[in-house]
């Protein structure tokens, strides 16, 4: 009976199912990522030529592992012999087109000199696929001897060996997220392919083990694809999918490949124990009567022994064959499909003998027992039972693995999908804010620069402005004037008249540089909303705009300063009228918050033109408008911000071409000022 670690790395059909079944998993899901990224950047109808071919390859991977699981499921669920001598070179030309589409998708995504080698990358699938051809065409006519790696094999390995070194360098000169994994990937796939390349110069154990490290290797390879795939993904949700959907795969695969051997290992020892009583009996009675004088065909006509043969394929149920060698003769019961148990006793050649030590595909010896001792291991006694039965209890834990894994996965999936979704939509909004904070920031900074600048300059400018207003004032008036012609009288009064207005202008510097003092009592809002919309009346008399009032009664008094704040209220009010030439509504709310602590919300809200969405960052800069030159300083919004700020209040709008501009601002009770 083989060891338990023979059981585990043997290359049986069920042990090759679940190596390719993982395979297809791997390259399943590192398809499925890569459409997604894609798919995220364009559609992929629209993807060029260039952007598939990385897809491409991975695309061509799952088919050739789904292949071979079917394949080789088929021999171990159905128990179906699908031998053909040109699977070998086509699965492995299949593989080495697969693996150079790969190497080309990462050529095509490295720098502007990389992508010259992604036609011979190509033009090197076509010479396998000629290769295999090649090989499939001559296949019958090899000799039988010739091991199951021809030349043109070993051909498309160095192929892909070439272009392995290829995409190496060029991860290696590519600047991008997950390119550890893909030099890792790259790597192992390469040590796989050549670890595939010298399979045909070792003896059989060895060449099993050599097997089982060329399918971890790739097993590897495939694990960091897929990796590399998610660390390429600037979405958390596909990072976080990679993650889950690798540990499950890997832990269920794990699971199968350790319970299909500890399964197999343990079956066989019970094999093994069962039929040891039905060996000894045979082994003793075959030497007694041996002493006797009986040949090996008398032995069995006894009575006792062929009954006791006979019994024990029924309490076998696994149990197919019993022979038994002893003087270059071969005893054989076989218990065939048709419920029938053969005899048949034979003489055997030299070569014959030699022909013995194997058994039949599907099979396994229950027992190896030598008839006298040791050093003669030609005389024995040596049981073959069919796999069928184990097979079909290992096929019931794969699926029942694979079942419960793939419930578990779509659960997990689905709650940390939406936990991870959550997570990153808490993300995106806070990122959002801090940058919306950040601007504020900026903006308040530049204020403040933009306030020192102005209050220096409308220092300076007031003193002479004063003077001329008040020199100007003295001449066009009492008895100066009367020593004055019409036209010097005239000009004096456009002298005052442009003083007044300049002294205006330095006003509105000072109060938006926030160098006039506020005075500060309780303020009843609703009355200086009132004063607000009483001061611009004559703007509206005319009655193609109409004003709503929404103001509540019970309104809490603030503190503050209602001059200022009925500036405020005049100049959102104004530039409501300004949005709208041809008329309409004008409404204005006010209602009690709890915005701030507590305070009093006041939405002004117009039914004009509209602000553009590139200039609803800038209406708070100073000197910036979207009228008419002539027609505004840029000033009013710039010191009713400021107004707004010092009250420790917050002002902000909301506005669409074509629909109309809504201004709110919040006000504490308290007077919460900077």
């Amino acid at each position: 009976m083989e060891s338990l670690f023979w059981q585990l790395a043997n290359r049986t059909p069920e042990t090759q199912f679940i190596f390719n079944l993982f395979h297809s998993l791997l390259a399943g899901l590192t398809l499925l990522v890569l459409l997604h990224h894609f798919r995220g950047r364009r559609s992929l109808m629209r993807m060029s030529w260039a952007d598939r071919i990385l897809p491409l390859g991975f695309f061509l991977l799952v088919i050739h592992f789904v292949v071979l699981s079917l394949y080789f499921g088929v021999k171990f669920f159905l128990h179906k012999e699908l031998e053909w001598p040109g699977l070998e070179p086509l699965s492995q030309g299949f593989l080495a087109c697969s693996v150079l589409v790969v190497i080309a998708g990462y050529l095509q995504s490295a720098k502007e000199k990389e992508k010259y080698w992604v036609r011979w990358i190509l033009c090197g699938c076509a010479a396998v696929a000629m290769t295999v051809l090649a090989d499939l065409f001559y296949s019958s006519k090899l000799p039988t001897g010739e091991g199951p790696h021809p030349t043109g094999m070993l051909i498309n390995d160095l192929l892909v060996l070439l272009g392995l070194v290829l995409g190496l360098r060029a991860v290696l000169t590519a600047e991008r997220e997950g390119r550890r994994a893909s030099l890792i990937a790259l790597a192992t796939i390469g040590s796989a392919i050549l670890l595939q390349s010298i399979f045909l110069f070792l003896p059989q154990h060895a060449g099993i083990l050599l097997w089982n490290a060329e399918e971890h290797l790739l097993s590897a390879a495939l694990l960091a694809f897929a990796w590399a795939a998610g660390e390429r993904s600037r979405n958390l949700l596909d990072r976080v999918f990679v993650r889950l959907n690798l540990t499950f795969i890997v832990l269920a695969s794990l699971i199968m490949l350790i319970t299909a051997g500890m399964v197999k290992y343990q079956y066989f020892r019970l094999s093994e124990e069962r039929s040891m009583d039905l060996a000894e009996f045979l082994r003793g009675h075959v030497l007694y009567y041996r002493e006797q004088g009986d040949s090996l065909g008398s032995i069995f006509q006894h009575p006792e022994v062929l009954r006791r043969v006979v019994v024990e394929f029924g309490r076998l149920p696994e149990l197919r064959t019993v022979n038994v060698y002893l003087d270059k003769q071969r005893a054989s019961f076989r218990y065939t499909a048709d419920w029938e148990i053969k005899e048949e006793i034979v003489s055997l050649t030299a070569a014959q003998e030699e022909k013995t030590a194997t058994q039949p595909p599907g099979s396994f010896r229950m027992i190896r027992l030598p008839i006298e001792d040791e050093t003669n291991r030609n005389d024995r006694i040596e049981f073959i039972s069919t796999m069928d039965y184990i097979n079909q209890y290992i096929g019931k834990y794969i699926i029942l693995i694979y079942s419960l894994f793939t419930v578990m996965v779509g659960v997990a999936s689905l709650i940390i999908g939406i936990i991870v979704t959550d997570t990153d939509r808490r993300l995106h909004r806070q990122y959002t804010e801090l940058r919306e904070t950040q601007q504020q920031l900026a903006q308040a900074a530049k204020l403040a620069s933009i306030g020192e600048l102005t209050g220096g300059m409308a220092h300076e400018i007031n003193t002479p402005v004063t003077s001329i207003l008040a020199l100007a004032s003295h001449l066009s008036e009492g008895r100066n004037s009367a020593t004055l012609a019409p036209s010097q009288r005239q000009s004096l009064e456009v002298i005052v008249q442009q003083a007044q207005r300049v002294a205006k202008i330095v006003g509105n510097l000072l109060a938006f540089s926030r160098q006039s003092r506020i005075e500060l009592s309780h303020v009843d809002v609703g009355e200086v909303l009132e004063t607000a919309l009483t001061l611009i009346q004559h703007r509206v008399k005319n009655g193609d705009i109409r004003l709503v009032r929404e103001i509540d009664p019970a309104l809490p008094q603030i503190l503050g300063d209602a001059g200022r704040l009925t500036e405020v209220f005049v100049n959102l009010l104004n530039n409501a009228i300004d949005s709208m030439p041809i008329g309409g509504t004008i409404s204005v709310r006010a209602f009690g918050t709890i915005e701030n602590g507590g305070g009093i919300r006041v939405e002004v809200t117009d039914t004009g033109c509209g602000i553009p969405a590139e200039s609803l960052n800038r209406i708070f800069d100073p000197f910036f408008t979207t009228k008419e030159p002539g027609k505004g300083t840029g000033l009013g919004l710039s010191i009713s911000h400021g107004i707004v700020k010092d009250h420790g209040g917050k002002i902000w709008t909301y506005s669409q071409v074509g629909a109309g501009t809504k201004f709110t601002v919040v006000l504490p009770r308290g007077g919460d000022w900077e």
